[in-house]
């Protein structure tokens, strides 16, 4: 039964490799980033998705979810579509501004409009969830993208 339910999540995790993104409505409670224009909301918990993924596929939703699950795995995976130029330092900034200590998250839209950032999240994530360890994750996300013509990846940490 845990297979079954592993190869679910990891099947519905794929799909957004190849989905594309669509834009969401509007919300009162959500702020743009001026530097961005990145939308961010904050929720009372990694339980609660914000309104901007209200339009959203079912699959983004579970890749959202999934990478607020997964805060120790994606801090130490670099995002390489050039949002270190906006102060991001990892793939979890891209899904993620910022973890409250009362719980709530402020969830940041960029990645909804990045195919980039999703790819690196859901591949991380899956392996991960096959046993590959942080370093292996990393070295394998630094050699994808170090070969194609990406730019300058986020300044992650060394695992």
């Amino acid at each position: 039964m845990k297979k079954i339910v592993m190869f679910s999540f990891i099947s519905m995790l794929m799909l957004v490799l190849v989905s594309a993104c669509s834009s969401g409505g509007s919300q009162d409670e959500r702020a743009s980033e001026p530097s961005t224009g990145d939308v961010r909301e904050t929720t009372a918990s990694v339980n609660d998705l914000p309104g901007f993924l209200d339009a959203k596929s079912d699959d983004m939703k579970t890749l959202y979810t999934a990478v607020a699950k997964s805060q120790d795995l994606l801090e130490s995976i670099p995002c390489y579509c050039g949002c270190g130029e906006f102060g991001h330092t990892s793939n979890y900034d891209c899904f993620i501004n910022q973890n409250n200590e009362d719980g709530s998250l402020v969830w940041d839209d960029h990645a909804t409009k990045c195919q980039a950032c999703l790819d690196i999240a859901a591949e991380s994530i899956v392996e991960f969830s096959n046993g590959k360890s942080v370093k292996d994750i990393r070295t394998m996300i630094d050699k994808k993208y170090q070969e194609g013509d990406y730019p300058e990846p986020t300044p992650t940490p060394d695992v």
